[in-house]
């Protein structure tokens, strides 16, 4: 409406940002009468600071280093042409719509974690990730199938339905994608969950591990396939995440127990 162009976007989405910050801040002192500062809560105490920072850096990090895997796969990917540019960002709008609710998962499997770890309760993590995954993978399933069926009608919101190849190369990128979003859900759920349990240079970790997998395949793996081996940068790099994710949650909960059996003892 306005006819601001690029600068208009970018407007947008940090008023559209700063608008939900105030009325989450609004519901949450409405709401939730624990999270209001009382007088002498506004001091700065070192102990929490140091905690904060041991907790929040290396998740900063984590999103920072995932980036720079993701940049150097688009990179590789404009090197092969206008259409391959627009059905990957077609694509990407669309599977990371899909993808939203196997965050909230993880996200909410941190918060799981982190509860019953302060409340003593570790034996119920195991049970609640066993609960998150089976979930996690209905929601993949349904996925696959809607987007295997429909793909293509989805994609007609972002492209002109006589931009064949563009259709053609989004619709794969996007069936790729969807075919692999259960290791997906167990990146994000076992992730997040290494980080509510406060092990988050391990969760940090993952992230390594999909930069390098998806450098790898951006400088070995295109070249070879081309268009084809861009709709597998991410799926390979989520099951590299995964096999530092695996055995990163079996060394946290082996920590954990030990820690609990070692309470009951004394």
């Amino acid at each position: 409406m306005l006819h601001w162009g690029v600068a208009g976007a970018a407007i947008a989405t940090v008023f559209s940002q700063a608008v939900s910050a105030l009325l989450c801040l609004y519901y949450m002192f409405r709401k939730f009468g624990i999270l209001k500062m009382e007088k002498g809560e506004t001091a700065l105490d070192r102990h929490y600071i140091k905690g904060l920072l041991d907790m929040g850096v290396p998740m900063g990090l984590q999103f920072s280093i995932t980036a720079i895997g993701s940049i150097m796969l688009q990179s590789a990917n404009n090197a092969l042409g206008t259409s391959c540019v627009a059905a990957f960002t077609a694509g990407m709008r669309i599977k990371m719509f899909f993808m939203c609710p196997l965050e909230s998962m993880g996200i909410a499997m941190a918060t799981y974690c982190g509860q019953n770890y302060g409340a003593g309760k570790t034996e119920r993590i195991n049970m609640g990730l066993r609960a998150s995954f089976f979930m996690v993978c209905l929601y993949c399933i349904f996925c696959f199938i809607v987007l295997h069926l429909f793909a293509r009608h989805i994609i007609y919101l972002f492209v002109d339905v006589h931009e064949y190849e563009i259709i053609e190369k989004a619709n794969q990128f996007i069936v790729t994608s969807c075919t692999y979003f259960i290791p997906l859900g167990l990146l994000c759920l076992l992730r997040y969950s290494i980080q509510g349990l406060g092990y988050s240079k391990l969760a940090m970790m993952s992230g390594v591990f999909e930069m390098v997998d998806r450098t790898a395949v951006s400088l070995f793996l295109v070249p070879i396939l081309g268009y084809t081996g861009v709709c597998y940068g991410d799926p390979s790099a989520w099951f590299a995440a995964d096999l530092f994710l695996i055995p990163a949650y079996l060394y946290v909960h082996k920590r954990l127990s030990r820690k609990r059996c070692y309470v009951q003892a004394s």
